[in-house]
């Protein structure tokens, strides 16, 4: 049994670079022709053939394509047969039998597509085999498609005229699909689908992860930084992009770059899609993620108040908006001081890769003297007596301490018990009573 569906895409998210590849699509089906969109992997190719498809406001047919499929797949075949038998004894001296077989043909998705006028969404089509596609030749150029011969039916069949093939691909020099014959590519238009931008990126985030947009701007940034120091810009990064966001949000995690469990979502699904070493890629992302924290790049909901939404989309809110990052951070490490400490979390060669990662983007901070810790250390008590309680920012600023080394020296004061964190104030612990 053939299933035909009825498209009704959920959240569609449409950008202005996305509207104009719908637009110029639509113009070609409207049009009468087919068109097959081509580009990497996870750019969201068939998402967009499926909303085309409801645009069309058509009846839909659904192809995956594979290298087991044969051209019966495509079209149908033979599924049984029909036995007819008539005993003739009327005249009880004679005996006329008539035994009668008929074989049963059974339409498949392009044969019921054509016939009806549905749209045909055939995804990653260079899977098949070439010789199983050569079928579709005759039905886009000629509108007749040739079927096999048999005594029940005609051999061809007239096409109809709203019949529509929407084909997807991924470029040739991926794993398991065959080259195109000219033949097929001349009959139809080819849009290349790149790698979304940064914006409808953020967009898709915050609609399908159901993130803020600060968090959004984070993840996307992030994944490209790592993707372009890692050379793996062959596959589309929105894939993992929807997968930290969503997991993030759906389990309270803070997109925050020193939380460790955010850390620790990154590493599972960057690493494993790096052209490079593991070894390589480890050192890449730790690299990434320090220099956000060097940035003061942090989710925070005060984000959204400080900053215009235009500055979020495009990816500069984040950094102008330091001061009120700067107060999520100091949230965040009263949290990881009640957390198990992150040496015990992570296996030992990942240990080695984060001191391999500090020691090169933050050059010779990355291991301090004690003398400099220490002198850091009083300072900042110093301070803290004087002022009665200050936010990280405002210590930042006033001692001119560079960001990582305030947050690794309150994070030193506050496991000795010296500070204390209240209402994202740090103030001493004597005051603290």
């Amino acid at each position: 049994m053939t299933t035909v569906l009825r498209v009704s895409p959920r959240r569609f998210v449409s950008t202005p670079s996305v509207e104009r590849i719908i637009v110029r699509a639509l113009r070609y089906l409207q049009s009468g022709y087919s068109i097959h969109l081509r580009g990497p992997a996870g750019t969201g190719k068939t998402t967009l053939a499926l909303h085309l498809a409801d645009l069309v406001a058509r009846p839909l047919m659904l192809v995956y394509g594979d290298d087991e499929f044969k051209t019966s797949d495509l079209i149908g075949g033979q599924t049984g047969y029909t036995r007819k038998k008539v005993v003739d004894n009327y005249i009880h001296s004679v005996v006329k039998v008539e035994d009668e077989f008929r074989q049963n043909w059974t339409d498949s998705r392009l044969t019921l597509a054509c016939r009806e006028g549905f749209t045909l969404v055939y995804d990653e089509f260079n899977r098949s085999r070439p010789e199983v596609n050569n079928v579709l030749l005759s039905a886009l150029e000629e509108k007749l498609l040739v079927l096999p011969p048999s005594n029940n039916r005609s051999e061809y069949l007239r096409v109809s005229p709203d019949f529509r093939a929407i084909l997807t691909s991924n470029p040739e020099e991926y794993c398991g699909v065959h080259d195109t014959q000219d033949a097929l590519m001349d009959r139809l238009i080819t849009i290349n689908i790149p790698e979304p931008d940064e914006l409808t990126q953020q967009e898709i985030l915050v609609q399908k992860a159901e993130c803020d947009r600060a968090s959004a701007v984070i993840v996307t940034r992030l994944v490209r930084t790592f993707r372009r120091k890692t050379q793996s810009e062959k596959i589309s990064g929105l894939r993992s992009c929807l997968m930290i966001a969503k997991i993030a949000q759906e389990h309270g995690i803070p997109v925050a770059p020193e939380n460790v469990d955010f850390r620790d979502i990154c590493s599972d699904i960057l690493l494993s899609r790096a052209s490079t070493s593991l070894e390589a890629a480890t050192k890449a992302l730790w690299e990434v993620l320090n220099d956000l924290i060097q940035e003061g790049v942090g989710a925070v909901p005060e984000l959204t108040e400080n900053v215009s939404e235009a500055d979020c989309l495009n990816g500069v809110g984040v950094v102008t908006a330091a001061v009120s990052v700067a107060d999520t951070i100091a949230q965040d490490l009263a949290v990881l001081a009640s957390e198990v400490d992150t040496s015990e979390k992570l296996p030992p060669h990942t240990d080695d890769a984060i001191a391999l990662a500090q020691s090169e983007s933050l050059g010779t901070l990355a291991e301090p003297e004690p003398q400099t810790t220490a002198s850091s250390e009083q300072a900042i008590l110093d301070y803290l007596q004087r002022s009665k309680g200050s936010k990280l920012s405002e210590i930042e600023r006033a001692l001119r301490l560079d960001r990582f080394q305030t947050v690794d020296t309150l994070r030193l004061l506050m496991e000795g018990s010296k500070i204390v964190l209240r209402n994202r104030l740090y103030v001493l612990m004597e005051n603290a009573s």
